[in-house]
């Protein structure tokens, strides 16, 4: 229940993270605070506080407390950072979560798992280039490393850990790249994340199949794309990625608008829109886009960097 209603509120708009593309501005590195000091998406709607349900809330807050407590009596631990980091993260206070993984990062300067979650929170902050910049370094020092499970801090249904460091750097630097228009490096980093020995699973063959076939269109190898979505199976049993799943078996053509409609969330209706987009049914394709934006409190990037692709002005908050 709890991870539930957190990732319907945090994924990545995620997230789920353009340069070299000329035609996105530096409007969509950050989150830029309006003139009333509040936070705003790209296209310049204002950003707002998650409604989570008071018991969500209350969890949230507690777990926020216990990392706060643990940072006060053990500031030398690299785990210190990582969980108030991550805890402020599940809140949504991105900014501050941004500065605890950085004074880690100046305590510790060698640590890929630090600048795994700075990257993962820029992102989610609007600071594209930046976390990709984390994402590389991060992937850089992991390398050499003997993989291993990233902990997580809201658990599945199992309580079963999917993602490993080394997975997990790769898909994000991948997924963040689809912000910059840099559709090559969305690809090779799905692929490095797929196969990664550890982190292989259902749940990662239809995440990186979304991203994949999106990259693939992007890029104009339609045919690719289609081969992609057509390898994902059927039937799988997933953990968490569900909506994934939906959205890769409409782009295969195994679901319908209509099948999916009536419990659509943000990543299936982003996914109709790409539908429309490929289309060239551009007006479709914005509708759509402009309501999975203002709908959701933290926003959603991807449909937040298609829109200024189309051509979106910023509007005030």
């Amino acid at each position: 229940m709890l991870k539930t209603a957190v990732v319907g509120v945090l994924a990545i708009g995620f997230a789920c993270g353009p340069e070299p593309s000329t035609t996105k501005s530096e409007n969509t590195t950050t989150a830029e605070s309006s003139s009333s000091g509040g936070r705003v998406t790209l296209i310049g709607t204002p950003l707002r506080e998650p409604d989570f349900p008071p018991e969500v809330r209350a969890r949230l807050e507690k777990d926020l407390v216990i990392a706060q407590a643990v940072m006060e009596v053990a500031p030398e631990r690299e785990d210190s950072y990582i969980w108030l980091g991550r805890r402020l993260g599940y809140l949504a206070r991105f900014p501050e979560a941004i500065d605890v993984f950085s004074q880690g990062l100046e305590r510790f300067p060698g640590s890929y798992k630090l600048l795994r979650f700075r990257g993962r929170h820029r992102a989610r902050n609007r600071e594209f280039n930046a976390a990709i910049a984390d994402y590389r370094r991060a992937a850089e020092l992991v390398e050499d490393e003997v993989d291993s499970f990233e902990p997580d801090g809201i658990l599945n249904e199992r309580h079963q850990y999917l993602g490993t460091y080394k997975s997990n750097i790769h898909y994000y630097l991948g997924q963040t790249s689809f912000a910059v228009g840099d559709y090559q490096a969305v690809l090779d980093g799905m692929v490095r994340a797929m196969n990664e020995p550890l982190g292989q699973s259902p749940d990662r063959l239809v995440s990186t199949a979304f991203w994949r076939y999106l990259a693939h269109r992007k890029l104009g190898q339609d045919a690719a794309a289609q081969a992609v979505v057509d390898s994902v199976p059927d039937d799988l049993e997933l953990l968490e990625n569900h909506t994934y799943y939906a959205s890769v078996l409409f782009f295969k053509g195994r679901k319908s608008r209509e099948e999916l409609a009536s419990d659509a969330d943000n990543l299936i209706r982003f996914a109709f829109a790409m539908d429309h987009l490929f289309r060239g049914e551009s007006e479709q394709a914005r509708g759509i886009l402009t309501n999975v934006v203002e709908s959701s409190a933290q926003g959603f990037w991807p449909a937040e960097v298609e829109l200024l692709a189309l051509g979106q002005e910023q509007r005030p908050p």
